[in-house]
């Protein structure tokens, strides 16, 4: 029997033997690391890849263009008349204060695909981001003269893309400042939030977020740990930079807290967890640290329960309606899955680097990649007819070239069945509106049903509403209403619902003053009509005036057989009240006074533009793995290329015309020797390469567990 200390120690061997021997370069073949990547195909399908850099600048020529004309044109305007900061809103039709986790993206998506953004279209937008830095908090913001202390992801999301800026305009010594003063800032928050040192102990980052006025935390009935991960990250980077040993310290304490996690509590909440885990492979290549990247990587993937930060929410491994969605980031759980623009655009910019510190992710990244940058598309107008979009007319009438993503996209549609009439009103009446004044919530300017109670008896008011059932199983209720008091101490508007106007009427929820929207399910046996009652409790004389109910929006929501449906959280507004947010309720507002087309998902797409590029061989692309990765040490070109086919395909690039080595990152191998123009390589069927295309003769040197060609590093061990 083979001793289990033996294989330890053998089969780095035999893998080492496997990748560099005589069998071939190409048969460096990592084993799959991420188990939601096998899942999804080798080859999408229908595929049909946008060509991302020219989506990113048509985009920015569209949103960033004070000229427009047409219904919410401009999109881009000045907030004041000394032209200090622009106004750039997050939904087309939305309100125009900028975001910073909407502009700042943009200049930096621009900048990714080789645009100038400190004179781009007449406008320096790089010192107009400035606006964002808080100088009395000493950090970035999501608003301008905004603060921190509402959510970790919004506080600490600002600083990355500010930093992410930085390094694409180096050289300002006034932002290199405000860089400093952001890695300081996070810095005593990790100490406000008990990080020591000496006797050692990590911060806690279970909270919503932090007031970096007060140092005091902030609980919102959620936590968001991956607050650590956006930290982290920034911070390394500073040390990089200032060589501030607390910067360091406070980038160690921010994974230590994030692994401390057990696994079914995974810190993913929003956005930030990639960059934790792309944070800990670096320095583990770099400065020799021993964080489990593993369990980082399968936390930004793997959904999980109850106990994550947010339960359900990772990448979606599924097939809509004959369409592949695999690979987009969001709720897996969420009616069956809603992937969102802005999260998969930034999943794909922290964690692509990875594999240039991991090479053994290389094949898992590049399958996962071709799978998100076909399936994005989804997010897009032109990809769905009317009926599978909440903002078809808008996005017909003025983005011809379809570059302005929804916020979102859903496996089916939350439909919403909504009154036909007003059935009868007793001992009541209308005092303002109507049935057709409950089919949209939180209209601008208000359009709202109200009643008022008429009667002196002891008979209550009642009206009595009619709907059409949807012919489906499974169907809610949700009214969004409230009671305004007019001096009746103990009364409530209770609402029912019968299958006949005379009923017998169940009881489902009672509205008694303003509160979030209320629900009930259905019985399944309910058929054809519905009839919904409101009636109150106490009829007696108040005070000073008889009650009043005011209805904004009712609705029956159900599950439609539209798959999929591109939207947003803005004209469809959501209601989630029970499992986990995994049954559908739904508001609708009215598409007329905004849209769901969100810039603030839209403005990442850059990173997919700067990192893509096509090859001669259809659905293999060129990942750059330099692209995103900020402040990294010096290198050469390093492109990431996975072979979906079930067999070995040629691919031809184009080194230059200074004379190359090409080195294969995955196999630890020079693959050609002096190559200029046109160079060809072999990728077998599965599997990826990493190509370094370093100068030509240059000495090979294995350095521990590094590669280096001319003294430069050109692999990292696993």
């Amino acid at each position: 029997m083979i001793h289990p200390s033996f294989l330890r120690r053998i089969l780095p061997v035999v893998a080492w033997l496997v990748t560099t021997g005589g069998v071939g370069a190409a048969e460096g073949i990592s084993k799959a690391t991420i188990s939601r990547v096998e899942a999804m195909p080798n080859l999408p399908q229908p595929f049909a890849m946008r060509d991302w850099s020219k989506v990113t600048r048509d985009y920015l020529d569209l949103v960033f263009d004070f000229e427009q004309r047409g219904e919410h044109l401009p999109l881009v305007g000045w907030l004041d008349q000394s032209r200090t900061m622009v106004s750039f809103p997050s939904y087309v039709g939305g309100p125009k204060d900028p975001e910073a986790v909407n502009y700042l993206a943009a200049v930096v998506s621009g900048s990714l695909v080789g645009l100038d953004m400190r004179n781009h279209r007449g406008q320096d937008w790089v010192t107009l981001g400035t606006n964002f830095f808080n100088v009395e908090e000493g950090v970035y913001v999501n608003r301008p003269r905004g603060g921190t202390g509402g959510s970790f992801w919004y506080d600490v999301f600002p600083n990355v893309l500010f930093y992410q800026l930085n390094e694409l305009y180096p050289g300002d010594a006034a932002r290199d400042q405000q860089a400093r003063s952001v890695a300081l800032k996070w810095y005593e928050a990790c100490v406000a939030l008990g990080g020591r040192t000496n006797p050692f102990a990590l911060p806690n980052f279970d909270h919503t977020g932090l007031n970096l006025k007060t140092m005091l935390p902030v609980e919102m009935g959620r936590i968001e740990p991956e607050g650590a991960a956006g930290i982290a990250w920034f911070e390394y980077i500073a040390w990089l930079k200032f060589k501030d040993a607390r910067f360091l310290t406070a980038a160690d304490w921010c994974i230590r807290s994030l692994e401390a996690k057990p696994d079914a509590q995974s810190p993913l909440y929003e956005v930030l967890l990639p960059y934790g885990a792309l944070i800990a492979a670096r320095m583990n290549a770099e400065q020799g640290s021993h964080y489990d990247v593993a369990k980082l990587v399968d936390a930004c993937f793997e959904p999980r329960g109850p106990l994550q930060a947010r339960p359900g929410w990772g990448v979606i491994s599924d097939r809509w309606n004959g369409l592949d969605a695999y690979g987009l980031v969001g709720s897996t759980t969420d009616g069956g899955g809603y992937a969102f623009a802005m999260n998969t655009f930034q999943w794909a910019g922290a964690l692509v680097p990875l594999a240039r510190y991991n090479p053994s992710y290389a094949r898992d990244i590049g399958k996962w990649m071709l799978n998100l940058a076909n399936a994005a598309r989804l997010f897009y107008p032109n990809a769905h007819d009317a009926e599978h979009q909440s903002s078809y007319d808008w996005a017909k009438a003025h983005d011809g070239k379809s570059v302005i993503a929804y916020e979102g996209i859903r496996k089916w549609k939350r439909g919403a069945a909504t009154a036909l009439a007003d059935y009868r009103t007793v001992r009541g009446k209308i005092v303002q509106g109507s049935f057709a004044s409950t089919h949209f919530r939180a209209e601008l300017p208000p359009d709202r049903e109200l009643f008022e109670e008429t009667s002196s008896d002891e008979k209550p008011f009642e009206h009595i509403w009619e709907f059409n059932l949807p012919k489906t199983r499974a169907r809610w209720l949700v009214v969004e209403a409230a009671r305004i008091d007019g001096g009746h101490a103990s009364n409530v508007f209770q609402f029912s619902y019968a299958n006949h106007p005379g009923g017998p009427y169940t009881p489902a929820f009672s509205v008694f003053s303003n509160g979030p929207a209320t629900v009930v399910e259905l019985p399944a046996t309910l058929r054809n009509k519905l009839y919904v009652k409101a009636e109150s409790s106490d009829q007696s004389i108040g005070r000073s005036a008889r009650d009043r109910l005011v209805v904004d929006a009712m609705a029956i929501s159900y599950q439609s057989d539209i798959s999929p449906f591109a939207q947003g959280d803005l004209v469809v507004s959501f209601i989630d009240l029970l499992k986990e947010a995994t049954v559908p309720i739904v508001l609708y507002r009215p598409a007329s006074a905004t849209t769901d087309l969100g810039l603030y998902g839209s403005s990442h797409v850059g990173i997919l533009g700067g990192i893509i590029k096509p090859t001669n061989v259809e659905k293999i692309l060129q990942l750059d793995l330099l692209k995103t990765d900020y402040f990294h040490a010096q290198a050469y070109p390093t492109y990431l290329y996975y072979n979906p086919y079930p067999s070995t395909k040629t691919l031809e690039i184009n080194v230059g015309s200074e004379a190359r080595d090409i080195y294969d990152a995955v196999s630890d191998q020079v693959i050609q020797k002096n190559v200029q123009g046109r160079a060809r390589f072999t990728i077998p069927s599965d599997t990826a390469r990493i190509i370094v295309l370093a100068p030509a003769g240059g000495k090979v040197l294995r350095e521990g567990k590094r590669t280096l060609l001319d003294n430069v590093i050109v692999r990292y061990e696993n």
